[in-house]
């Protein structure tokens, strides 16, 4: 059974930290941020960036152990190669999750680097989303901590991606066809919480009414079966790269 507690801090978080948090428009660092205010997002954030006092009206933070006030979740925006002492100084806050946005990792060849990530992420007992990923996206909860343009078109089904692009343009689409999301989760080199976790959470969801997936690839799958048979409610799953040429790609 997975830790809902713990994903909570991820899915549902009362508190964010953007690390590499920009005041540069059309930085991921800075879109992220922007995302947030405009989803009127109501819990805590905070930037963290050592070179500024302040990005979008907040105020800024030279690291996450300045912040005095508790924070679940940490969407780190920087570098691979700073990452693993970002998770180091996550742990000792007390985060309960990481998003992992930054690319660089297992999808160009540096496992280890990716391993160690995540290795270190449960030694202070943290969860990691990612790396490579777009984001989470919630309406219920007014929180789009991803680089995707806006919250979904309102609804209650929840959709799990491994494709960011995908979920881009599934969140573009909703509006153009009228299909409402309450959640767009981003789950990228599933590292750490892939999708039977992410299905458990979103059974318990009381936002989430049927659960959508987006699978390229499957790390786990007899435990993506199981969960899918025990869960309540309905979920439509669609596998990418079955025939030759999609394989390929």
């Amino acid at each position: 059974m997975v830790d809902v507690e713990l994903l909570n801090g991820l899915f549902q978080p009362k508190s964010v930290a953007v690390i590499g948090a920009s005041a540069t428009p059309g930085k991921i660092g800075y879109t992220v941020l922007d995302n947030l205010q405009k989803s009127k997002y109501k819990g805590g954030i905070y930037p963290i960036n050592p070179k500024t006092d302040e990005i979008l009206g907040f105020k800024c933070y030279s690291n996450i152990l300045d912040v005095k006030e508790q924070i679940d979740a940490a969407i780190i925006t920087i570098p691979a190669k700073f990452v693993s002492q970002a998770v180091d100084e996550c742990g000792k806050k007390g985060i309960k999750g990481l998003m992992i946005i930054t690319s660089g990792f297992s999808e160009v060849g540096l496992d280890e680097l990716e391993k160690e990530i995540v290795a270190k992420s449960h030694s202070y007992g943290m969860r990691v989303l990612g790396p490579n990923i777009v984001g989470v996206l919630s309406n219920s909860d007014g929180f789009n901590g991803s680089f995707a343009p806006f919250l979904p078109f309102k609804g209650s089904a929840s959709l799990i991606s491994q494709s960011g692009a995908l979920l881009i343009g599934i969140d573009a689409q909703t509006y153009v066809r009228g299909i409402g999301f309450d959640k767009l989760i981003s789950i990228g080199n599933m590292s750490d919480v892939n999708f039977a976790d992410t299905i458990e959470w979103l059974d318990q969801d009381e936002n989430t009414t049927c659960i959508s997936l987006y699978i390229e690839g499957l790390n786990d799958g007899r435990r993506v079966i199981d969960v899918g048979r025990k869960a309540s409610k309905p979920i439509v799953a669609l596998k990418s790269g079955v025939c030759i040429n999609g394989a390929a790609a």
